[in-house]
Parts: C-alpha cells; sequence; structure tokens
C-alpha cells in the first residue's frame, strides 16, 4: 500500500462516505465519490484511478455492470464489486466485466480492505505478466527465423510466427489448421512420425527440409524445445533456420572442386608418367656417362627428378585437406599404429596420453607421420620420443619431444614455412595447414642440442577423453 488512487461508485451516500473515511484512514487516496454511472464513466476518463469500488445498483440509466463493462473498454482499472446483489444473474453479467472481488454486502471493514489490497497486487502482477508476453510477442514476431508452436499430442500447429509464413508461403490461419507432417519431408529412412522425433522430451536438432505452399522445398536446421504443463510435454518450439541458399552454395562448390581435382589428377598422373619415363631415359643413359664429366650432370638431374615426383605426390595430399569433414581423432591409437607399421630401429616412443580425443581433420593421422618423418633424418641420434599432454588455461597443449640435437633458434618458425628443410620442405608446413582447419596451432619450443620439442595447442572444446559425451566437452565443435 503507497497511496493507490480509488473511485468509489455507490449509489448510497452514507455508504460511500462510510468507504471513503475507511480507505483515507488506511492511507489509500480516494479520487471521487459518485452515484451515476454516465458521470463515473466521464471522471475516470479524466482522471483513471488504481481501483474501483463499484455498486451494482446506480442512479439513472446504467446500472454498475454497465458501467463497469464501459470503463473496461477503454481502461485496464481493477474492479471490486461491493453490491447486496447476489442473484445469478446479475453474477453471470457481472463475470462478463472480468471483477477481481464481488463482496457481498453488509461486508466488514476488513474484508474490504483485504480485497483492496490483494486485487492491486494481483492487477500488478497481471500487468507486469502482460508486459512481459508483449515483449516477447514483439521478439518473436519481428525474428528473422521462423518460430512455431507444435502440440506434442497431435504434432498440429498451434502458432505460426510472420518469418513462418514467409517461409512457406502459408496464411497463419492455414498453418494453424495443419500438422507438423503437412510440412516437414521425411528423413530417408526414418521410420518414426515427426511427432516422435521433434517432440521428444529432452528435444530435437537437425537439418531437414519443409515443403511450401508453391510445392517447392527449403532446406532448414529445425531445433525444438519441449514446453511442458504440470509436468508433461505439451508443446513443442520450434526455431527454423533457412539454410537453402547455403546449401546451394555448397553443392556448387562441392562440384567444382570435384572437377578441379579431377583435373588436377589427370594432370598429375599424366606429369608422373612423363617423369617416369625421362628417370628412365637418364637410368640408360647413366652406363654411358661413367667416368666422364657428364655423370655428375645425369645424377643432379635424377635427383631434380626425384624432387619433382615428391612434390608432384604432395599436391594430392593437400589437395585432401578440408575435404572431409572434422571428426575425433585419438592420437594414442594413432602413435601405436605409426608404431608398429615403421621400421624405426631403436627408437622408442613414450606417449602418455591415454583415452585423449582431439578434434581435427582426418589428415591428423598424418601430422603425427610428419611429426616422426621430421624426427629421424634431423635428430642425428635420437632415441626416445615423449608425447604427453596437459591443460593450459581453457585449452590443452601437447608436447612432442625428442632427445635428438634440436632445432637452430633461427630456424624454428622457418622449418613451417614451405619449401623449407632437406627434402620436400612440405611435411611440417602440410602439418599447420591440416592443424588450423580446426583452431589448433603448432610452434617448435625445445632447445638447440637438447632435442625438438613440438607443441600443439588445442583450443576449448577441441578435445576430450575417451567415454566422455558431448555435453561434457565445453562446446561441441560437430
Amino acid at each position: 500500500m503507497s497511496g493507490e488512487s480509488i473511485f468509489v461508485i455507490e449509489d448510497e451516500g452514507f455508504v460511500a462516505l462510510q468507504i471513503k473515511e475507511l480507505l483515507e484512514k488506511n492511507g489509500y487516496h480516494v479520487t471521487g465519490i459518485m452515484a451515476y454511472g454516465e458521470e463515473a464513466i466521464a471522471m475516470t476518463e479524466k482522471t483513471p484511478p488504481d481501483l474501483i469500488c463499484m455498486d451494482i445498483n446506480l442512479m439513472e440509466k446504467l446500472d454498475g455492470i454497465e458501467t463497469a463493462k464501459k470503463i473496461r473498454e477503454e481502461h485496464d482499472i481493477p474492479i471490486i464489486f461491493l453490491t447486496a446483489i447476489s442473484d445469478n444473474s446479475h453474477l453471470a453479467r457481472a463475470k462478463e466485466t472480468l471483477p477481481y472481488s464481488f463482496i457481498i454486502k453488509p461486508y466488514n471493514d476488513r474484508e474490504l480492505l483485504a480485497s483492496v489490497e490483494m486485487t492491486l497486487y494481483h492487477h500488478r502482477i497481471d500487468q507486469e505478466l502482460r508486459e512481459s508476453m508483449e515483449r516477447y510477442q514483439a521478439i518473436v514476431d519481428n525474428a528473422a527465423e521462423s518460430i512455431h508452436l507444435v502440440s506434442c499430442g497431435t504434432g498440429a500447429i498451434l502458432k505460426a510466427n510472420p518469418a513462418t509464413v514467409r517461409l512457406l508461403g502459408y496464411t497463419s490461419e492455414e498453418l494453424t489448421r495443419m500438422v507438423l507432417g503437412d510440412i516437414l519431408e521425411l528423413p530417408a529412412g526414418t521410420t518414426k512420425r515427426w511427432e516422435e522425433i521433434a517432440c521428444r522430451p529432452d528435444g530435437w536438432s537437425g537439418e531437414v527440409r519443409f515443403q511450401c505452399r508453391d510445392r517447392s522445398f527449403r532446406e532448414v536446421e529445425l531445433y525444438s524445445r519441449i514446453i511442458h504443463r504440470k509436468g508433461v510435454p505439451d508443446a513443442a518450439c520450434m526455431v527454423v533456420h533457412d539454410i537453402t541458399g547455403r546449401k546451394l552454395v555448397e553443392t556448387a562448390l562441392r562440384e567444382a572442386n570435384r572437377k578441379l581435382n579431377l583435373l588436377s589428377s589427370v594432370t598429375r598422373h599424366d606429369i608422373l608418367n612423363q617423369l617416369t619415363v625421362l628417370s628412365g631415359f637418364l637410368e640408360l643413359s647413366v652406363p654411358e656417362v661413367t667416368g666422364t664429366r657428364l655423370e655428375e650432370y645425369v645424377d643432379r638431374e635424377l635427383n631434380a627428378v626425384g624432387i619433382i615426383q615428391r612434390l608432384i605426390r604432395f599436391t594430392k595430399e593437400y589437395e585432401e585437406i578440408g575435404q572431409s569433414k572434422p571428426g575425433w581423432n585419438r592420437p594414442e591409437g594413432i602413435i601405436r599404429e605409426l608404431e608398429r607399421a615403421g621400421t624405426y630401429s631403436g627408437l622408442h616412443i613414450d606417449s602418455r596420453l591415454g583415452g585423449l580425443e582431439i578434434f581435427a581433420d582426418p589428415l591428423f593421422e598424418r601430422v603425427l607421420h610428419n611429426l616422426l618423418d621430421n624426427t629421424l633424418p634431423h635428430g642425428e641420434h635420437v632415441k626416445n620420443i615423449t608425447v604427453t599432454a596437459e591443460p593450459a588455461g581453457s585449452g590443452l597443449v601437447i608436447r612432442w619431444a625428442d632427445d635428438g640435437i634440436g632445432i637452430a633458434g633461427e630456424d624454428k618458425e622457418k622449418i613451417f614455412e614451405r619449401g623449407f628443410g632437406k627434402n620436400t620442405g612440405l611435411g611440417l608446413f602440410l602439418a599447420r595447414e591440416i592443424l588450423g582447419l580446426t583452431g589448433i596451432t603448432i610452434r617448435e619450443t625445445g632447445i638447440y642440442g637438447k632435442g625438438v620439442q613440438f607443441e600443439l595447442a588445442v583450443p576449448a572444446g577441441a578435445f576430450r577423453y575417451g567415454g566422455q559425451t558431448d555435453s561434457q566437452t565445453s562446446r561441441d565443435p560437430a
């Protein structure tokens, strides 16, 4: 109670004064007393109160119910009926005005004050609720994304926002006469009804197709979350993002890449064939030039042919980067496979990664292979490789360290550049490119003379441990 204004509409003067005195004594402000419906409406129009105490019996034409109805048509003012009339017909008419309370005379002061206080409180809560609903409705109506409600019991579309109308071409009225299955195309191999999938208690998300009014289709991402009523799934709120344009671009890019890869493959095959021919003729010429000045030239030519062949083969590896979706890779398993497949006599790899999994391009295996290939020829006297992992802020650092000679300070960054190195100079360049696809960085931090140490910095969400679900990772990169 904080001095709210109350308008008393009562035809009995003595009763009206009693009500006024009681309300003012308890801190309320009475804006006026009126016995005529028409004048009460005019006064309310001029100075709207916070609450109206209304008798049903009033003087002249309009009774309290008609007066309340006209006031409620123009103003959101809570009304308490305070009357001696309580027959069923008057009660039925009074309900239509949505009164907050109906007190039968004679009443006691405590009953009236309690009713006034509770009415003001409930009206304030109702106003806040309406304002909140209006804000959310404005967000939904102006959202660029399609949003609609679907009944969990029947699959019927209960409500659709303007973006849904624009996306599908149906009117709001048409959509509310349809069920979800009328606009959604089931994925191939699906046997369940859409209501069973999209109205699951734990929600649902995925890519589907919507059929429009003109029978065309739109590719969309659908996100469904359940609204419960009394603990039971009642409706699914579905947010739909149109990805048709993106899908068309992806298809066009895939086709362009397919054609480019085909051209690259054919060209690479033809070049390698010609290099094989060239290498063959050079090998045949070796006996003819042995012991002459030309022997050195032929050796250099054969070496150049070998380098060109390796460079051409590298283009095939680089061509495969990013062609497949990233996924979870287990480094420990890859390292063990490299040990079994390689011929690294006298080399011991101590991997302590356990069940660690890294979210990376499928060519992640090639990264570890390149690190191993880099260690053997450049480490000179490498006997041991140690692979460990430890947290670094919200991310993770994997360290690949050996006990070889190491890398000089001026070369630490150069080793990742294309063309630097004793062979093709592409191994570590390729490794950095593969890792960069999922935000993983690589650098060399070893001490020259004590061995190489490669550090792979894995961002949050791009690592997890075996058996861990996606919800337990900091984010799901997939």
